[in-house]
């Protein structure tokens, strides 16, 4: 197959969609190039579509690639993992990255840390389950909601109309270009099962000043009907950032439109919200972006001064009601990055995950 490649603006070297070729379903794709380059690009778990790191292109730039299916990709080189009883502990460019919990010591499974390139963590250091404190849930890269079925799965006390989540099964897949951590996942109210969902973290091997996080989450009404409720306490996407990067204090918040306080960002619709500040010697933050498949996009932000991020696409809507024996999913990019939104070309990135390089595709 040939593919041919046309940028609709000048862009980076940077990671970008490809759509898939029509009856096209292998794993990983070897594109080469006239000039010798080789490129790996990795099919999407869900969608039609290949992601691959791809050269710096100008405005109408063309590129012409020979594409063929392989089954003998090596897996990622700069991404490592290490499977403990309850947790799993991820690293990336040969040095600690982050670590997802999945066991029954917190109410949901957490990321957390997520560490800059000089290791110091990007987020709130986690506390114990049902503790006393400052929104003690709001422990790291989390996701959760306020209101299902009238259950808050948001706050975390351990009485009736408070939920939890349980992890039911995972697996790890390692790929040439990202490693997924995918589970399955049910919702409680104590012992009552509310839904369940899928999700997938699937971490791309790139450079340490932006690391990218897709996050994908299939919410299943396999319980009876599920009413998600109009509420600002939700996600479901949720970070709590370290509290040297607070918008109160010396970090900053900017949403896409160039809006950088609360009041500009609060409960705003955005395509995309990001929020860093100073972490130990550098500057880093945290960029999230909506995807254009997902419900009520753009979605809206619960952004606080304090450090909560959380893209909800809930609190400025009625409840959403899903009918049972359905399925709703939602994705987003999170793009882990060093120095400022400015200097991590946000925008730009933001771009390529929704209007990448035009595909025409010949057999």
């Amino acid at each position: 197959m040939k593919l041919t490649l046309t940028s609709p603006r000048s862009r980076t070297a940077q990671l970008a969609p490809i759509p898939a070729p029509a009856d096209c379903n292998a794993p990983v794709l070897r594109l080469s190039s006239r000039e010798g380059a080789v490129l790996l690009a990795e099919r999407d778990p869900l969608s039609p579509v290949y992601h691959a790191i791809l050269p710096a292109m100008e405005a109408g730039e063309e590129g012409t690639w020979e594409a063929a299916a392989i089954d003998d990709a090596v897996t990622a080189r700069g991404i490592g993992y290490e499977c403990r009883t309850d947790l799993v502990e991820v690293s990336l460019g040969g040095a600690p990255f982050m670590t997802f919990h999945h066991g029954a010591g917190y109410p949901k499974p957490v990321i957390n840390p997520i560490l800059t390139p000089g290791r110091v963590n990007m987020l709130r250091e986690p506390m114990p389950a049902y503790s006393e404190g400052e929104h003690p849930w709001q422990r790291g890269l989390t996701l959760m909601q306020g209101a299902i079925n009238g259950v808050d799965c948001w706050g975390e006390f351990d009485r009736p109309g408070f939920g939890r989540t349980v992890q039911d099964e995972m697996a790890i897949h390692q790929g040439p270009l990202s490693l997924t951590i995918a589970t399955h996942n049910t919702w409680y109210e104590g012992d009552r099962p509310l839904m369940s969902d899928r999700r997938w973290y699937r971490l791309f091997d790139t450079g340490r000043n932006a690391v990218v996080l897709d996050v994908l989450f299939t919410l299943i009404a396999d319980h009876g009907p599920v009413t998600i409720g109009s509420t600002k306490e939700g996600g479901f996407l949720s970070i709590r950032v370290n509290p040297s990067m607070n918008a109160s204090g010396d970090g900053r918040m900017r949403n896409a439109y160039g809006a950088g306080d609360e009041t500009g960002c609060w409960s705003r619709r955005a395509h995309w919200m990001d929020y860093c500040g100073p972490v130990g010697n550098e500057t880093a933050g945290f960029a999230v972006f909506d995807h254009p498949d997902n419900l009520r996009y753009p979605t809206a932000w619960h952004v606080r001064g304090y450090g909560l991020f959380a893209a909800n696409c809930w609190m400025v809507w009625d409840d959403c009601h899903c009918a049972a024996d359905t399925e709703t999913t939602f994705r987003w990019r999170v793009v882990i990055h060093t120095g400022d939104t400015r200097e991590a070309a946000i925008a730009d990135r933001f771009l390529d995950y929704v209007d990448g390089p035009r595909a025409n595709w010949e057999s």
